[in-house]
């Protein structure tokens, strides 16, 4: 809801271009890219439940103060706040839920997660469009109080529930450990994957909203109800995604979803109409949620260290956001919006292309 807000706010309220504000979603995501890098093993050191109350709070006031001034030099230097507040909360969760688990329960502990965080996004861009249309700050304020209702019910539930209590820092928890790694080398297609797939992502969270203004006939709602479509689609495709097993270490699947993004970012060329953008936000709430499970269960099944394996599996999502948001825009500002979907298909379908030419140069090898 914050970050779909922002996109309005920067453009609305600073008067930035196209361009500056996919440069202005690029800041702090770039900044959460980099403080996973340099705050992991800070991370890693701290008990769960510390690590996400010290992050919502520092998000709450980061944005407290992008809504509250006028200098849009201030605003970027709160982005950057953000981005580092938010470089506490999802590593560190992910590696939280996937501790010591593998196969089918691995899966299971991954789907719910990716269910509950998508329920989320489904549902926060038709409460911001709605809210937009009332007041430019009025999505702000409200993600101001849920990270703050967030924090205080952490809080309130470590000192109800001592197994939360009980949960230790990574670091601590491997110590003594004799658990062998037995990763799968799927993961780098997935990881590949999960960062071509999450700029198209970008595109359709940040560009869309401003083609959308400026080209076609929809008011914010509008935008938040085609967006609650895909994060509705996302959301039921994580449940199928978590009851199955099929696609488990099946490069195919992997292959087929990123070749099917590529098509339907193509087709999205040659659409205008509200059902037919209905139906391209539906397709790909779907295959957005396969590129993201096959990057976080690929990537943690059988590893060690699961904080650093959910530390690339976010890094690589940040890059592919940030690409989508700054080439996107740029594209978006000098050429258009055909031009931001070919590049978005162009960028998923090279990891197809690298596993399809190192295949066949494997068998003329051998």
């Amino acid at each position: 809801m914050v970050n779909l807000a922002l996109v309005y706010h920067m453009r609305l309220t600073f008067g930035l271009s196209a361009q500056m504000v996919g440069i202005s979603a690029a800041v702090y995501t770039s900044t959460y890219f980099i403080s996973c890098i340099v705050l992991g093993p800070l991370a890693s050191r701290m008990r769960p439940r510390h690590s996400v109350v010290l992050s919502v709070m520092g998000m709450a006031a980061a944005i407290a103060l992008v809504s509250l001034t006028r200098q849009v030099v201030i605003a970027f230097i709160a982005l950057v706040l953000y981005g580092i507040a938010m470089s506490f909360l999802w590593p560190q969760i992910e590696e939280w839920l996937a501790r010591g688990k593998e196969g089918r329960q691995l899966n299971r502990a991954t789907s719910s997660f990716n269910v509950s965080w998508s329920i989320g996004t489904a549902l926060s861009p038709l409460i911001a469009g709605l809210l937009l249309e009332r007041n430019i700050r009025a999505p702000l304020v409200l993600g101001i109080g849920v990270f703050i209702a967030i924090g205080i019910l952490i809080v309130s539930a470590t000192r109800l529930v001592p197994a939360i209590r009980a949960v230790t820092s990574e670091h601590t928890s491997l110590q003594g450990s004799t658990q062998v790694d037995a990763s799968t080398p799927l993961r780098f297609l997935s990881w590949a994957g999960v960062l071509t797939v999450y700029a198209s992502l970008a595109v359709t969270l940040t560009i869309f909203p401003l083609h959308a203004m400026d080209h076609l006939p929809f008011t914010q709602s509008v935008v938040g109800v085609l967006l609650l479509i895909r994060g509705l689609a996302t959301v039921a495709m994580f449940i199928v995604m978590g009851k199955t097993s099929i696609w488990h270490f099946n490069r195919t699947w992997v292959i087929l979803t990123q070749i099917l993004v590529a098509v339907l970012c193509l087709w999205g060329m040659n659409i205008n109409g509200f059902i037919s953008y209905t139906l391209f936000f539906f397709l790909f709430g779907i295959l957005f949620a396969m590129a993201y499970s096959f990057s976080i269960f690929h990537g943690a099944s059988g590893s060690i260290n699961r904080s650093s394996r959910m530390l690339i599996h976010e890094i690589l999502l940040t890059i592919g956001t940030v690409l989508g948001s700054v080439v996107g825009g740029t594209l978006y500002e000098y050429i258009d919006y055909n031009m931001v979907l070919t590049a978005c298909a162009v960028l998923v379908l090279i990891p197809v292309a690298g596993t399809l030419i190192n295949s066949l140069f494997s068998k003329v090898v051998h």
